[in-house]
């Protein structure tokens, strides 16, 4: 069955209406225009490259000053997939503002809305590669943190960066009100960002499984990793062990008992043996019984 065009993927939130209206009526409906179609390229970039690695488009939403595009599995495939899908919004925005420049300088005149397209790319571009959740660099540096910190601890950083975000450009758009400036897309933009990092699920679980299920594979790519030793108590989840385990490294876990009092050394084939068999909720301790 051939799959829909990815136009007719775009849905554009009613909020996103609403806006328009207010910046119509203000003199600014240019500036959303040009910031919808910004938005717009950025995100069917990202559905056209995931298309292109064979991935489903649910579908791409637009809102005002952001959109996403959702795209189920994505966080299953391998890194570099991801990666490829996340840089390609923004990049998008740089080429098209750096064709718009070409286009404007071969011009006899210089159009107030071409430089508008050039600035709207731009700031968008440059603003989704903040490495804060919601935004693509959120999604780039939890893949390099994963590797420093483990995937829970990466994932809570992007998060809270994103929410700290937010909580800063809304206060610095309260601070131009009470001076006498009004910012509306300043604070429609921070709530925007607050409300995605809020909203953002939690990915770990899922990176875990796409990890484990690639690591004989990275092994044959590269032979050689470091041992990571955990020292862990018996009755903790084996699900919450498996969240502090790092990417590209072998993991051997020390259980103790309540005294610090060494109960057994498990490995790290032990544990995901125990995953599948028993689920995460199975405290650590009893896979030393089995």
């Amino acid at each position: 069955m051939a799959r829909a065009p990815l136009w007719r993927q775009v849905r554009i939130n009613p909020l996103f209406l609403g806006v328009l209206v207010l910046y119509g009526a203000a003199g600014h409906g240019r500036t959303m225009i040009i910031a919808f179609l910004a938005v717009t390229l950025h995100e069917l970039t990202h559905a056209v490259v995931a298309d292109l690695y064979g991935l489903d488009i649910e579908r791409i939403e637009i809102w005002p000053f952001g959109g996403m595009a959702r795209i189920p599995g994505l966080d299953t495939q391998d890194p570099y997939v991801e990666t490829m899908v996340a840089v390609a919004g923004p990049l998008a925005n740089f080429f098209w503002a750096a064709f718009a420049w070409a286009f404007q300088r071969a011009l006899p005149m210089n159009p107030e809305y071409v430089t508008q397209f050039i600035e709207a790319n731009l700031a968008i571009g440059a603003i989704n590669l903040l490495p804060v959740a919601p935004l693509d660099g959120g999604r780039l540096a939890r893949l390099y943190l994963s590797r420093q910190m483990g995937y829970q601890e990466s994932e809570r950083r992007v998060r809270e960066g994103g929410l700290w975000l937010a909580r800063l450009l809304f206060a610095a758009a309260l601070a131009m009100l009470a001076g006498g400036q009004l910012q509306l897309g300043l604070g429609i933009f921070a709530a925007f960002l607050y409300w995605g990092a809020y909203r953002t699920p939690h990915h770990a679980p899922y990176l875990i499984i796409r990890d484990l299920g690639q690591r004989i594979l990275g092994f044959q790519r590269r032979p050689v990793w470091t041992v990571e030793d955990l020292a862990v108590r018996g009755d903790v989840a084996l699900g919450d062990v498996i969240r502090v385990m790092r990417p590209l490294k072998y993991h051997r876990v020390v259980v103790l008992d309540a005294d610090m009092r060494r109960m057994g050394i498990l490995y790290e084939e032990a544990l995901l043996s125990g995953m599948e068999r028993f689920g995460p909720e199975l405290p650590i301790a009893e896979l030393l019984s089995g």
